[in-house]
């Protein structure tokens, strides 16, 4: 019997949208202890277990958040064309069940095969009982001690005797010619013996029953010698079936117990009993309480009130049990129990591993949430001027949206400083703030870095795979800094990422939705690129909905001695340095420049200024560039060493910022390897996101 044919298509579920709130109310409402999570393709995606909730509440996880991140993602569903028998192979006790497109069509437990099978034993029985009292066979049966245990009606019949008057009596005592005990005593067999009771010759066979290679009882089965062919005919049916019914018992059951409905144990299967470490013959009749501590297969047989996967302790170990009753006729006539764990510390050593990878998870998680953070909000832009304040106002409103932005500005403005603020003051605020700069990344990397891609899509790509930056920044902000700078080829598939609404990476046979606002900057006029047909049309439409428009320094002179304020009191506390202000005649220097770096060339100038002050706490015209001031000064700046890394140290920032940041070209310019770069920018505290 296959697992379609058994499976439950009345399926609970949980999306991966759904809250934990929405969860605890499914899990409440239909009492179950797991439910599949599905995706909006109705794939099967992992189970959220009671234990996932639990975890969360002990975390202290809002009941707002999703269960995205709490779905156990190991579990894989069982195809629908597997044998029903699989389950019984596995450790779980509810499976999902998928058919060849991993799409969720039903659910099976193994509580389902043990009604089934049950419900088969059940049938077996009857079918035995009902060829025992059918059968013109007389049938009699003995235990290891002699006393009678089935007498069939056709026994009474052909001897004549009542069987409630001989059940449960000594066979001498009843029929002292059957020779039943000799066969118990020899453990053979004796075919088509003849005897004679009440003046009636019978034929009959005697036949020991084993159990382990133990005689454990004997049966015999007589008939008038007339009936002798009829009679063995029947009887090879009934050893087939016999046989059949004991196969079952044997095979299917792994840890069960039977009780009736007083509690009294009618069967317990081999591993059961190993486990409790009793003899099954011993313990047959007696109470369950009697046998297993702690139980409660009485109670249930009592109530008819399932219980499912519950703890029970027993011997000093931990064992996970299901009980469910046995209803005929609509009444309660016993109960089965299944043993589901018999020790629970594999399983506390599996919660624990889990327990603790989920917390490294969270640990990454939230490393991942730190370095993708925005930094800086609109109260970090310095300005008076009336532009800069109409510009704060407007970008504001379009953080309130949803729209794209695309930032336009010379090098040096503060494009990021924008992104950055926009994010911040957005619903997207809390979610991922990913940055990517198109210039600094070869043309045939980005598409990995932006899209990701399977394992093995090309030689050297990582054998787990890569998430690209897109799919990284899901639910956030991605700000693609010289947005002017990508080729037509990648521009065509943002374009599609911006129409679509979902990425594919490279590698993959499908695509995966994502809700990514894209913040876009370049320093070139798009305009005269896609009049030039490098830039196309339609991808500036779809970025050019927002646009701010950042003036040049030179273009708001007035902001000057807001921005050289905040400048000295940053550069001055990370370098520990104590500086009171800039003098006016310095101030007066600093706004009659022209500014061709803009903010960045300033915040050069101040830091080249604070690094070669010694005793002095003001800024004053002789420590500003003579580019600058016109004045060609020398000031003597202590050793020869400290001279050689103050020239160093100015000429690695120079490169940076006639680069705009890109450490490869920096590197070239100064004729030194990136290596040699990044440990100099090291040496003199230089900051790596120039």
């Amino acid at each position: 019997m296959v697992v379609r044919e058994i499976m439950s298509r009345n399926i609970l579920t949980l999306s991966l949208g759904d809250t934990l709130q929405h969860a605890v109310e499914k899990m409440s409402k239909s009492g179950y202890d797991s439910l599949p999570a599905i995706n909006d393709k109705g794939e099967l995606v992992g189970m959220f277990t009671k234990l996932d909730l639990y975890d969360a509440v002990k975390e202290g996880k809002p009941s707002t958040m999703l269960i995205d991140d709490l779905v156990n993602r190991d579990i894989q569903g069982i195809f629908e064309e597997e044998p029903g028998s699989v389950v019984f192979d596995m450790p779980a006790e509810k499976f999902p069940v998928v058919d060849k497109q991993n799409k969720l069509v039903g659910i099976i437990t193994k509580t389902d095969m043990l009604k089934l099978y049950y419900s088969k034993l059940q049938y077996t029985m009857n079918s035995l009982n009902g060829v025992l009292e059918s059968t013109n066979n007389g049938i009699l049966a003995i235990n290891k001690d002699g006393i009678i245990t089935v007498f069939n009606k056709a026994a009474s019949k052909i001897l004549g005797v009542d069987a409630p008057k001989v059940l449960e009596k000594e066979i001498t005592s009843v029929m002292p010619e059957s020779g039943l005990p000799y066969v118990l005593e020899s453990g053979k067999s004796e075919i088509g013996s003849t005897l004679y009771f009440n003046g009636k010759a019978l034929i009959t066979n005697r036949t020991p029953i084993f159990q382990e290679d133990m005689v454990v009882g004997a049966v015999a089965i007589f008939q008038d010698i007339t009936d002798y062919k009829n009679a063995m005919n029947e009887l090879n049916e009934e050893k087939n079936a016999t046989f059949i019914l004991n196969t079952i018992l044997e095979t299917i059951y792994d840890g069960v117990v039977v009780v009736d409905k007083d509690g009294y144990i009618t069967m317990l299967s081999k591993a059961y009993a190993e486990f409790l470490g009793v003899k099954r013959e011993a313990v047959i009749g007696k109470h369950v309480t009697e046998v297993i501590e702690n139980t409660r297969m009485h109670i249930v047989a009592q109530t008819g009130v399932s219980e499912i996967a519950g703890v029970q302790k027993i011997k000093g170990s931990q064992m996970i049990a299901t009980r469910i009753p046995m209803i005929k006729d609509g009444k309660v006539v016993g109960a089965v129990g299944k043993v589901l764990y018999r020790n629970l510390d594999e399983l506390n050593d599996l919660y624990k591993r889990i327990s603790k990878m989920e917390k490294e998870l969270e640990h990454y998680k939230g490393e991942f949430k730190r370095v993708n953070k925005a930094k800086y909000s609109f109260d970090n832009i310095k300005g008076v001027s009336k532009h800069m304040q109409e510009l704060k106002a407007f970008s504001l409103k379009a953080a309130a949206s949803d729209s794209n932005v695309l930032l336009l500005g010379e090098s040096g403005t503060g494009k990021e400083l924008f992104a950055h603020a926009i994010h911040n003051a957005s619903k997207r605020a809390f979610a991922p703030f990913i940055k990517l700069n198109c210039a600094a990344i070869p043309h045939e990397l980005l598409e990995s870095e932006l899209f990701g891609y399977e394992k093995g899509a090309f030689t050297g790509a990582k054998k787990e795979g890569k998430i690209g930056k897109f799919e990284a920044a899901n639910g956030g902000t991605i700000f693609l800094d010289e947005i002017g700078d990508m080729s037509l080829q990648m521009q065509a598939k943002l374009l599609r990422v911006l129409q679509e609404k979902e990425v594919e990476k490279l590698g993959a046979t499908s695509s995966e939705k994502v809700d990514v606002r894209i913040i876009a900057a370049t320093n070139k006029n798009l305009e005269n690129l896609v009049a030039e047909g490098k830039y196309r049309l339609d991808l500036f439409y779809r970025l050019n909905v927002l646009t701010v428009n950042i003036p040049s320094l030179r273009e708001r002179k007035e902001d000057i001695p807001a921005i050289v304020n905040s400048l000295v009191d940053k550069i001055s506390s990370n370098m520990e340095k104590y500086i009171e202000k800039v003098s006016e005649k310095a101030m007066e220097y600093l706004k009659s420049y022209d500014w061709p770096g803009n903010v960045r060339e300033l915040e050069n100038v101040l830091e080249r200024a604070i690094s070669i002050i010694e005793k002095d706490d003001i800024i004053r015209p002789e420590y500003l560039p003579s580019s600058i001031t016109g004045i060609n000064t020398m000031k003597t700046m202590g050793s020869l060493e400290a001279i050689l890394n103050h020239a160093e140290r100015q000429a690695i920032l120079d490169a940076l910022m006639i680069e705009k940041g890109n450490k490869s070209k920096a590197a070239k310019l100064l004729n030194v390897s990136r290596t040699s770069l990044y440990e100099k920018m090291t040496k003199y505290d230089i900051q790596e996101n120039f």
